[in-house]
């Protein structure tokens, strides 16, 4: 009894080792698993970092890579009038013809000075181009001649820009020194409402003026702008670079001529002025 006892313990220990390796063995099988989980879920995550990190390093790129705002803080941007129907007393032509010859021989002498020039479209609005003076412009020069009864050349301004007036004083000068007849001086075009508002000048954001040069509808005078585009334009050069305080332009349109840094007019246009004033004061 007591032997058979003794097996029945032995045979029971044997047991319960075997069922204590199974245990063992299990738990390794799930401490493997598990160590094969997080390796899977680490490699994820490396991947998924790795993607993130891919996208912020391409939109970083792409805002690198868009193209940045131009600068326009060294352009002079030159608006002839585009004003078609304002016909000149002679020659067959009209105020928008006229002043885009003008722009062109401006921009012309300006360019040889190393500015850099652009003329506004001829198809462009009046909106279109005063936009532009939303771009810090370094000028802004509208160029027109008149019209109504009256002679002499005026320039206008905004009130509301000191830059403004001085590029019109600048630019007025040299024009009124060249052409013919007493001259109208610098007005305000910044005044809504007022006779002298000129939307180009009121609504602009850059130093601009508007030069009206001379009356085309009356013979004398008209005929005199279209002998004298060449002076006109280096006068408008000179008084654009005086204003920006570069030397006075050198190019050859023209026979300006310049003494101590002021605008003189050379011997021959004088003798050209002197009769056109004395055709003026023969039709009075």
């Amino acid at each position: 009894m007591q032997s058979n006892g003794q097996r029945r313990t032995t045979s029971s220990g044997n047991k319960n080792r075997h069922v204590r390796y199974d245990r063992i063995l299990a738990v390794l099988v799930v401490l493997i698993l598990l160590i094969v989980l997080l390796v899977k879920c680490c490699s994820s995550c490396a991947s998924s970092g790795n993607d993130k990190e891919g996208k912020v390093t391409t939109a970083t790129t792409a805002v690198t890579q868009e193209p940045a705002t131009e600068d326009y803080s060294n352009v002079v941007y030159l608006s002839p009038s585009n004003q078609t129907d304002n016909l000149f007393d002679v020659g067959d032509t009209n105020e928008a013809e006229v002043c885009r010859i003008l722009a062109q021989k401006t921009a012309a002498i300006l360019e040889q000075s190393g500015l850099t020039v652009m003329i506004a479209d001829e198809n462009a609005s009046i909106q279109e181009k005063t936009a532009m003076g939303n771009n810090n412009l370094a000028a802004y020069v509208a160029i027109h001649t008149n019209a109504g009864v009256g002679v002499g050349t005026d320039c206008y301004y905004n009130s509301s820009s000191e830059a403004s007036q001085r590029l019109a004083q600048a630019v007025y000068d040299p024009v009124a020194q060249l052409t013919p007849t007493d001259d109208r001086g610098l007005f305000d075009g910044a005044q809504s409402g007022s006779d002298s508002y000129v939307y180009e000048i009121g609504e602009n954001q850059s130093p601009c003026c508007l030069i009206e040069v001379e009356f085309h509808d009356g013979p004398n005078v008209a005929t005199w702008i279209l002998n004298n585009e060449d002076n006109i334009a280096m006068a408008i050069a000179t008084g654009i670079c005086n204003y920006l305080q570069l030397p006075a332009p050198t190019g050859s349109a023209g026979t300006v001529t310049t003494v101590s840094g002021e605008d003189t007019v050379s011997s021959a246009v004088t003798t050209s002025l002197n009769a056109v004033q004395d055709q003026l004061s023969e039709g009075n």
